[in-house]
């Protein structure tokens, strides 16, 4: 039987409840990050826990399921993008701050890896890339690495800063990009995917900056994308 367990706090970085759920008792530590605005209960839902429950039954994995705040934040028509910044940075201190953080207090591996479907991909991929000495191991499934689209046309540092695609071609800092090229960078799509460019092109960049990656798109057509991220998620983990 796996074990499950769900976990509270109010997170001082986003001023409100968030849970956190928890599937396995040790192993590699893994933060799962779900699609555009869906909550810590979607991959469950959704199968991938399943897909890698014998990892996680047999103490080779222990997922830590996050829930998203992009419907507060990039996908937020409300506020204006600057606003919706606001938050996005926020969200990325309660990843870095908070969650890092907690799971390193639970599990004493000293690998983790932080793996995200949709826009999921985008927080995993980017919040890797800025914060370089937290993670070894970051995984995009069918990721969205051009957060532009979300802006409105609004373009400022903040945009510039939180868009890998913007700011990974001029980072020159050579400790900043040792530690971004020790981190095992998977980008994952598959062949009718709408986001398979974002990866096609992030590739790229990494090509450009020398940055080891694997550019993994599945020859695959099932339009459940569903059941191909399951496969992705088993694949890419090990």
């Amino acid at each position: 039987m796996m074990e499950i367990n769900t976990h509270n706090w109010r997170s001082p970085s986003l001023g409100k409840d968030l849970t956190l759920k928890v599937y396995g008792s040790s192993g590699t530590p893994i933060i799962g990050i779900p699609t555009r605005g869906a909550s810590c209960g979607q991959w469950e839902e959704f199968g991938m826990v399943d897909a890698i429950s014998y990892q996680i039954e047999n103490g080779f994995n222990q997922l830590y399921c996050v829930s998203s705040v992009d419907s507060e934040s990039f996908l937020n028509e409300d506020a204006s993008p600057s606003q919706r910044l606001v938050r996005h940075q926020q969200y990325e201190s309660y990843l870095v701050d908070e969650v890092v953080s907690y799971i390193k207090d639970q599990n004493p591996i000293d690998y983790l890896i932080i793996a995200g479907t949709d826009l999921g991909g985008y927080h995993a991929i980017n919040t890797a890339l800025k914060h370089p000495a937290e993670f070894d191991k970051a995984i995009g499934l069918s990721g969205i690495y051009d957060i532009k689209k979300f802006m409105n046309g609004y373009y400022e540092d903040d945009v510039y800063y939180n868009n890998p695609m913007d700011f990974i071609p001029n980072l020159s800092r050579q400790p900043i990009l040792n530690n971004i090229r020790d981190i095992d960078f998977r980008l994952v799509s598959y062949h009718n995917d709408p986001r398979m460019d974002y990866s096609r092109r992030l590739s790229n960049v990494f090509r450009m900056k020398f940055i080891e990656h694997k550019l993994d798109i599945w020859d695959m057509d099932s339009r459940d994308e569903w059941s191909q991220w399951q496969q992705m998620l088993k694949t890419h983990i090990i």
